[in-house]
């Protein structure tokens, strides 16, 4: 996992599950060793307070951040809702089930001396599409903070596995950069196209005798060449022609600015009720284990 899905993930767990952090704290209490519970109560504060400032930041865009349509939302971030759909082209399937799906996230787990070790884990990177009244917009799950509903456990001997998906027809709200790419923008290299389309000709030799063998002598002349480099390159000013008058396309993406980009299949409303829930939540621990760690420095 690279270093953006691996800070990606822990800040998801450390506003979902704060569990590592309470069971340091209950764990160094039960040992009766001060210094140790010195040091887990500080750290525990610090770790609650960074969980309750990214939990209220999401709270905060979620609930503030307008909703807009596909088709005509402002460029920068936005919220879209919509349902999931896969593109017309190129299916994805799920890493362990080989499931068809639009996203997928895995994690292999192999239990040694009764603990589970993480051996193997990844995701999906393919974008998919979210579908509202007004039209479609491409959606690139890079760099996202994903929850999903669809998460199956299973055991194979001393493996474990967890798969979470994204799937067609799911219910979508996605916060993110929104941005419209308009195909006369589009970079198209007239000197590369005509040379592929040149090198797809010599391929057929038959057929390229047939167009530009103009002496029937079954070999192309330097003049007979220059004749069909002239023809590949109008063929190529015409795809390009046709390539710029195509309408553009809607792409949500993660902002280069550190904001939340959210992904999920799951009721917004009740997305929201979680972080609310969750910020109250680090907010006492954070100043139950602050005062207590004020305590323990005292004695």
């Amino acid at each position: 996992m690279d270093v953006q899905g691996y800070l990606r993930t822990n800040i998801s767990q450390a506003i979902f599950s704060p569990a590592p952090q309470l069971l340091a704290l209950f764990a160094s209490r039960w040992l009766h060793d001060t210094k140790l519970m010195t040091w887990t109560a500080g750290s525990v504060a610090v770790a609650s307070l960074i969980a309750w400032i990214a939990t209220y930041r999401r709270f905060n865009i979620a609930a503030y951040t307008a909703s807009s349509n596909a088709a005509s939302a402002a460029q920068g971030y936005v919220e879209l809702s919509g349902n999931a759909e896969a593109h017309a082209s190129a299916p994805t399937f799920s890493k362990l089930r080989g499931l068809p799906c639009l996203w997928f996230k895995y994690c292999t787990e192999e239990k040694s001396d009764d603990q589970w070790k993480v051996i193997d884990r990844g995701e999906s990177d393919s974008t998919f599409l979210v579908r509202d009244h007004t039209g479609v917009c491409i959606v690139d799950p890079e760099g996202a903070e994903l929850h999903t509903a669809h998460k199956e456990i299973w055991a194979a001997g001393d493996l474990r596995h967890t798969e979470w998906l994204l799937l067609a027809r799911d219910p979508l709200y996605v916060l993110g950069n929104f941005t419209t790419i308009n195909s006369a923008d589009t970079a198209l290299n007239a000197r590369q196209d005509t040379s592929d389309l040149l090198a797809e000709w010599k391929r057929n030799r038959p057929q390229l005798l047939a167009r530009f063998d103009l002496n029937s002598d079954g070999e192309i002349s330097e003049e007979e060449w220059r004749l069909a480099r002239a023809q590949a390159q109008r063929e190529v000013a015409k795809r390009h022609r046709e390539i710029r008058v195509q309408p553009g396309f809607h792409l949500i993406h993660a902002p280069r600015d550190g904001r939340p980009f959210l992904i999920t299949n799951r009721d917004p409303e009740k997305l929201l009720r979680s972080y609310r829930f969750w910020g109250l939540f680090h907010v006492a621990v954070f100043f139950g284990t602050f005062v207590w760690w004020g305590y323990l420095l005292q004695r």
